[in-house]
């Protein structure tokens, strides 16, 4: 079967649980703008998952999008990214699986699909951006499409969901990979729109095994677009990786504050000052203030009244953009980007 483990930064939003590696909802970062280089993700093949810029001539490249997603009992975001031919392959690391399972759940949403079967829009890798380890692929039915599935290397079989799937619907795919002892006994398992809630299904909508295994440290993924002919198009979000099926859920609990309830100052976070205006009165708020890069600046316990409030915090000396987040007692949260100059 196959063959280090890389340590991240991740800039997420939600930790399931110790069986949870990895989850993105997208949400705080900035919208109309390139997911490259926003938390822990790159196009750049020196990068985990990075598989290169647009390259066609009138680039659309991966953006963050306003573009709110949702699934039941699965989680909700107001962020997803966007899904095109000729974009950024856009991907980023996560902590290495060497056995086992592993869950791959993201919601997918599209509006087009291309009559190609070689081309895949979404992988997950083992050791290196050239070791693809399973494929995602989408090809047309009358005013919907098929979503595939192969192990591998390119060309090896790919398997079709048997049912269309509905354009312009938030679908909920969720990929099991089972490692096994061997060099060409894994297995693909796909539920399409299960209910999540009530656990992992008797029954795959898909499966796959054949093709050698290019498995054994699974350590990154990738939205890999930057093709022309084949790819899909829409948006894809709230993306969760974990060992087992109940933890890839977001938490539901977590509602946002109304944007005209909380508004944040950074123009002093230069001298360890940052100023917060509030309409309601916290006590034992969390704050965190993350760079772009996924590093926590600082973190503590904070009261909040109902009016202006100057928050001690580490001086932000570096000039860039920084993202706040405040969390309730009861799980309300608000995120905003200050910038420092």
């Amino acid at each position: 079967m196959k063959t280090k483990l890389i340590l991240v930064a991740l800039l997420t939003t939600a930790f399931a649980s110790a069986q949870n590696i990895f989850q993105d909802d997208f949400a705080a970062y900035f919208t109309g703008t390139d997911l490259n280089n926003q938390g822990t993700w790159s196009n750049n093949s020196s990068n985990p998952g990075g598989l290169g810029a647009a390259i066609g001539a009138i680039p659309n490249n991966a953006d963050v999008l306003a573009t709110p997603v949702s699934y039941p009992d699965y989680g909700s975001s107001i962020n997803s990214i966007k899904i095109s031919p000729d974009s950024d392959g856009c991907g980023t690391a996560f902590p290495a699986v060497t056995s086992g399972d592993l869950y791959v759940g993201f919601v997918l949403n599209l509006s087009n699909a291309q009559a190609n079967n070689n081309s895949d829009f979404f992988r997950v890798l083992s050791g290196g951006n050239f070791n693809t380890t399973f494929r995602l692929y989408a090809t047309p039915a009358p005013g919907a499409f098929f979503l595939g599935v192969s192990k591998g290397s390119n060309g090896n079989q790919i398997n079709f969901t048997s049912n269309a799937l509905g354009y312009n619907q938030d679908h909920l795919i969720i990929v099991k990979y089972t490692q096994g002892s061997g060099t060409n006994d894994d297995l693909i398992s796909v539920y399409i729109d299960p209910a999540f809630a009530g656990g992992e299904p008797g029954t795959a909508t898909i499966t796959n095994n054949v093709g050698l295994d290019q498995a054994g440290n699974l350590d990154r993924l990738s939205f890999r677009q930057n093709w022309t002919n084949g790819m899909p198009t829409g948006n894809a979000g709230l993306l969760s990786l974990a060992l087992t099926w109940a933890d890839l859920g977001f938490s539901l609990g977590t509602e946002q504050f109304n944007s005209n309830t909380i508004a944040i100052s950074g123009n002093e976070a230069k001298n360890g000052q940052l100023s917060i205006t509030s309409n309601v009165a916290m006590d034992n708020a969390s704050l965190k203030i993350i760079a772009l890069n996924g590093a926590v600046i600082d973190s503590k316990i904070i009261t909040i009244e109902a009016t202006q409030n100057n928050i001690n915090i580490n001086p932000l000396h570096t000039s860039g953009i920084y993202i706040v987040e405040l969390t309730s007692q009861n799980g309300k949260r608000f995120t905003q980007k200050i910038s420092v100059n």
